[in-house]
């Protein structure tokens, strides 16, 4: 009986010790600790990048916590890491939280990189943070081969248009081409050089002639200011005169204003005579008569200068008969 009792006993220490051991390493596991508080972070990543569930939260290298878990968001673009905490690592609010790796193939791991700036609190029991986009080398890798080919390409080109200034602009023919060329200008300049030679000498030659055509420039503008200053004196001084006959002229151009207004109102005779079309006829009719009796006064005159004052007064009796005769004939 005894025996049996022993055995039961140790049977239930066993179980106990292999159930209290299961426990420890469940909790090392997970990075939770019996002996030492924690508090829980739910952290945002747009992904994982290869990090294990396990994975260490270090803080300036020094571990922190532990991740728990991982779990993809129901959108399907994110993932949430579920840390743990050791409660005497405070991290505050504007910490930097990212996915980095030991070494250039190592781990995985959290990084927490904090701030410069002291004010801001500190995360909480259950806070939901959000990290940044971890460093992904097989971006980097595809970007790197983008640049190599896009680098290999610009070469094949730069070697291609070095090819082609070869065959077109360093052939033989663009070479005799450039050198006439530089002949020719060689040619130019000699004879710009004799030119402004020539130059330089016909003024040298004409220095008298040219000093006093510039002296008479002179002398003429010095006469046109001195002109123009006694214009300015006699304007000033028969300013009132010429004030005077520019007004007389502003009262003639009012008074021709003013009688070419009643000559289009039909005022005075003038003005009769342009609008009243009896008045009109009857100038018109005495213009005739003044006309007619004017011919009258030239015949007259005639008259008198070929038979004299005498046979003007007295007829001759033949005279008369002529007269009488051709009357009848006609």
């Amino acid at each position: 009986m005894n025996q049996s009792r022993i055995e039961l006993k140790v049977g239930i220490f066993v179980v106990a010790g292999m159930a209290l051991l299961a426990l420890l390493v469940l909790s090392f596991s997970r990075g939770q600790t019996l002996f030492e508080s924690t508090y829980h972070l739910r952290i945002l990543l747009p992904t994982a990048a290869g990090l294990k569930p396990t994975a260490d939260v270090m803080m300036s290298g020094v571990p922190v916590g532990k991740a728990t878990d991982l779990e993809l968001m129901p959108d399907g673009r994110s993932v949430a890491v579920n840390v743990v905490i050791l409660a005497k690592y405070k991290i505050r609010t504007n910490a930097l939280i990212q996915i980095d790796a030991l070494g250039f193939l190592g781990d995985q791991y959290l990084s927490v990189t904090p701030s410069t700036n002291l004010e801001a609190g500190y995360w909480r029991n259950g806070d939901v943070v959000q990290g940044e986009t971890p460093f992904n080398m097989q971006e980097a890798v595809r970007s790197v081969a983008g640049l190599l080919a896009q680098g290999k390409k610009t070469m094949s080109d730069l070697d291609l248009a070095i090819n082609n200034v070869n065959r077109t602009v360093l052939s033989d023919q663009s070479l005799r081409s450039v050198s006439m060329t530089l002949s020719n200008l060689e040619s130019m300049t000699t004879l710009a050089r004799g030119m402004a030679q020539g130059a330089d000498d016909l003024i040298h030659s004409n220095t008298p002639a040219v000093n006093a055509a510039v002296t008479n420039l002179r002398s003429f503008s010095e006469k046109l200011n001195l002109i123009a200053t006694d214009l300015d004196h006699l304007v000033a001084t028969n300013r009132p005169a010429i004030n005077e006959s520019i007004q007389n002229l502003r009262d003639t151009l009012v008074s021709f204003k003013q009688v070419a207004a009643d000559l289009e109102a039909g005022k005075g005779l003038a003005g009769g005579l342009l609008k009243d079309e009896a008045m009109k006829a009857e100038a018109a009719s005495l213009i005739n008569n003044a006309n007619a009796l004017a011919a009258a006064f030239a015949t007259f005159g005639n008259n008198l200068n070929q038979r004299g004052i005498w046979r003007m007064l007295w007829k001759p009796k033949y005279i008369e008969e002529n007269e009488k005769t051709q009357a009848a004939a006609h």
